[in-house]
């Protein structure tokens, strides 16, 4: 997530005009142009456009025009959040069948820097959330009320999980995977569940900067979160490191980690709101806080602890690395 909030953002980029900024192809925002000007593509009389002169004597764009454009606009909102989370997650999703090869001294390794870069998303969403519920609009209730309902979720759904799994062993009869799985395998669906709410408010930013019409902003949060989220998927990939996973599992982790950026860049494009903003940082700090206390407890070995502090501070350190790339 950017280092600041939208507004602000927004601003800092008005307040220096000379900055040079990076365009990316999009087509014409008419509803971009200062109020009295007119696009060069159109004739003077607007007839190009199949605009008329209404009774009042004032060039209106047709309503089916208006809408149009509008859509214009959602769909490459939609194609941003595409770029800057949905393609890079998968990327960082690749490299699990390799991880499947190590040895258990890396895979345990691996693992605590998968806990170091949850930690600093967790941070992050954490910051960004107290940042917006102060904001007017939205409310300290509701950052409470997220970061409730998203540790809450998980833990019940743990709890339940493990009671069916005594209840089948007691009764002497196999759990069905498919409808339990493994602890490793929920663990990846909450942490893809946990980073998918994260880049959903990362959408929402990149939406809101593009609907303001600073493609300068816009540009640098695309290529700094393609960046960024493509180490995430290295976070989703740890717990799997040893358990049997199919095409779907891997194809399902990437969606739900990656496609909420799109959901959340179409939904920026039209209206941001920091009340929403509030909740869904909050519940994707609280899903976050889980899973890096399971994932603590999976690669906890005595024998391992200046291994593990190591990577966990390589995590840390890789992501605030890539996070620079957004400031």
């Amino acid at each position: 997530m950017a280092r600041v909030a939208i507004p602000a953002a927004i601003n800092g980029l008005a307040a220096n005009p000379y900055k040079p900024v990076i365009f990316l192809a999009h087509p014409p925002r008419t509803h971009d142009l200062p109020k009295g000007r007119h696009d060069t593509t159109k004739g003077d009389d607007d007839e190009i456009a199949g605009d008329r002169p209404s009774d009042s004597g004032r060039g209106r764009r047709p309503a089916r025009a208006n809408r149009c454009v509008v859509m214009a606009d959602l769909l490459y909102a939609g194609f941003l959040g595409l770029i800057a989370g949905f393609v890079p997650v998968y990327l960082g999703l690749t490299p699990l069948w390799a991880f499947k090869r190590l040895s258990s001294a890396w895979r345990s390794a691996l693992l605590s820097f998968s806990v170091g870069i949850l930690l600093f998303l967790f941070v992050d969403v954490t910051h960004e959330g107290v940042e917006l519920s102060v904001a007017p609009g939205s409310s300290p209730s509701l950052f409470a009320l997220g970061l409730v309902v998203g540790l809450a979720g998980p833990v019940l759904v743990s709890g339940r999980r493990g009671r069916a799994r005594t209840e089948a062993a007691g009764a002497a009869r196999p759990t069905p995977r498919k409808f339990m799985g493994s602890a490793r395998l929920f663990t990846a669906f909450t942490i893809a569940v946990g980073i998918g709410l994260h880049n959903l408010g990362e959408g929402l930013a990149i939406g809101a900067s593009y609907a303001a019409g600073t493609l300068g902003l816009t540009t640098l949060l695309v290529v700094g979160f393609f960046i960024h989220n493509s180490t995430e998927g290295l976070g989703i990939s740890a717990p799997l490191a040893t358990e049997p996973t199919g095409r779907g599992e891997f194809l399902l982790l990437g969606f739900l980690a990656g496609f909420p950026t799109v959901i959340g860049s179409m939904i920026g494009s039209l209206s941001y709101s920091d009340a929403f903003g509030t909740l869904f940082f909050a519940v994707a700090a609280g899903a976050l806080l889980y899973v890096i206390v399971e994932l603590v407890k999976i690669s906890y070995a005595p024998e391992r602890m200046r291994t593990g502090f190591v990577s966990i501070l390589a995590g840390i350190l890789f992501m605030y690395s890539t996070g620079l790339l957004v400031q």
